[in-house]
C-alpha cells in the first residue's frame, strides 16, 4: 500500500470527457439477448453476470464491433474475477475498440433446469459506443526505473519518456486502490516528447513510500499502471479497479498509451 502524501490524492473532481466527439459513434441497441449456465458451485448472481455478459458481447456484435471480439471476452471474464492481472499484462484493453454503456435490463429470467444446473436469460437496451480509430503505434514511452522486489519502507520512483507529447495518469492496485499522479501536491502537466521525466518531482519529494498496512502480510503484489493520455483528462471516479478500467475504455484507443508493472513489497523482518 502507498502511504506517504499519495493518501491524499484528489477523491472529487468530475470526469472529463473526451473532446473529439467525430471520433466516436454511438449505436442505440434493443432487446438483445445472453444466456448463461452455471453448476452447483456458482452462485446465480455470477451467473447472471456472464448473461449480462454475453448480452452486451452480442450489442457489439449488432452494432458492428467485431474485430478482436476475444478481447472483450477476457475483459469482461476479468470483470467477474476480479482479475486485474490478466487485463493489463495483455493486449485486451488496446485491441478493444468499442464500450457497452447505459445497460438497462428489460427482463432476466433465472431457473434450475436438469441436475441442478442454473440458467440464466436476459435482456437488455444499450447504448454502444464505437470508435473510429484503432490504437496509434507510433504512441509508446519507455518507463525506467520500477524494481520487482522492494522492502517495506522502500521509495517508489521512475522516469517517462514518451515518444509523443502527453499527459500521465497513474494508478496502483493492491488490495486497495491509489491515483498516485497526478495529486494534491503534484499537478498534472505535459510531458513532452523524447525527454525523460522523473517522477516524483525532485523538487517535491525524493519518493513515493510503499508501506504494508496489513499486519498479518508478510508481504504483497502491487501493480502500477501508467496511462498515457493525449489530452489533458481528468479521472476522480470512484477509485477501484472496475471503474478506473471503465474510464480507461471510454478514451479512444488512439489517444492512449498503457504500460503496467507487478511488484513485491516484503516486509522487513
Amino acid at each position: 500500500m502507498l502511504r506517504t502524501f499519495t493518501l491524499l490524492i484528489i477523491l472529487g473532481l468530475s470526469v472529463s470527457v473526451f473532446s473529439q466527439k467525430n471520433q466516436i459513434t454511438e449505436h442505440k441497441i434493443k432487446n438483445i439477448t445472453g444466456v448463461a449456465y452455471g453448476n452447483e458451485t456458482q452462485t446465480m448472481e455470477q451467473v447472471k453476470q456472464q448473461a449480462l455478459n454475453k448480452a452486451k458481447t452480442a450489442a457489439l456484435r449488432k452494432a458492428g464491433v467485431s474485430e478482436n471480439i476475444n478481447s472483450y471476452s477476457s475483459l469482461f471474464r476479468s470483470e467477474i474475477n476480479n482479475t486485474m492481472e490478466e487485463l493489463f499484462v495483455s493486449d485486451i484493453l488496446s485491441d478493444i475498440n468499442g464500450v457497452v454503456k447505459n445497460i438497462e435490463i428489460v427482463n432476466e429470467k433465472p431457473e434450475f433446469i436438469q441436475n441442478n444446473q442454473i440458467k440464466y436469460t436476459i435482456t437488455i437496451n444499450c447504448t454502444v459506443i464505437k470508435y473510429k480509430n484503432s490504437k496509434d503505434l507510433s504512441f509508446s514511452a519507455w518507463i525506467d526505473g520500477i524494481k520487482p522486489v522492494y522492502k517495506n519502507g522502500d521509495g517508489l520512483s521512475f522516469t517517462i519518456k514518451p515518444t509523443l507529447d502527453c499527459y500521465a495518469r497513474i494508478f496502483i492496485f493492491t488490495s486497495e486502490s491509489f491515483i498516485l499522479f497526478p495529486n494534491n501536491y503534484e499537478k498534472s502537466y505535459k510531458l513532452t516528447k523524447m525527454t525523460e521525466h522523473a517522477f516524483p518531482d525532485p523538487s517535491v519529494v525524493n519518493s513515493y513510500e510503499l508501506t504494508i498496512d496489513n499486519k498479518k502480510l508478510d508481504h504483497e503484489t502491487d501493480r502500477i499502471v501508467f496511462v498515457l493520455l493525449k489530452e489533458d483528462l481528468t479521472y476522480t471516479g470512484r477509485v477501484n479497479y472496475k471503474d478506473i478500467t471503465d474510464w480507461i475504455m471510454t478514451i479512444p484507443p488512439d489517444k492512449r498509451f498503457i504500460k503496467s508493472f507487478s511488484f513485491e513489497v516484503y516486509r522487513n523482518k
